[in-house]
């Protein structure tokens, strides 16, 4: 009876363990996706600045697209 026990206790405390390494795990997969977002947001700023002159027109033609 105290094997039984004893057996369902190491069970649950090992898949509370495995749930906890699991949501660590995922909290570190949402920081790496967010870092690529920036640094797309940035490469797309840098080319639209990189370009000559440009006029009201223009800008706001890119920022009603979503682009600036």
């Amino acid at each position: 009876m105290k094997f039984v026990l004893f057996s369902m206790a190491v069970a649950l405390m090992t898949a509370y363990g495995g749930y906890l390494y699991g949501k660590s795990q995922a909290r570190v997969t949402t920081v790496e996706k967010q870092v690529e977002v920036i640094k797309y947001v940035a490469q797309k700023r840098a080319k639209i600045q990189a370009q000559p002159n440009a006029n009201r027109d223009k800008l706001l033609e890119l920022m009603r697209s979503g682009n600036l």
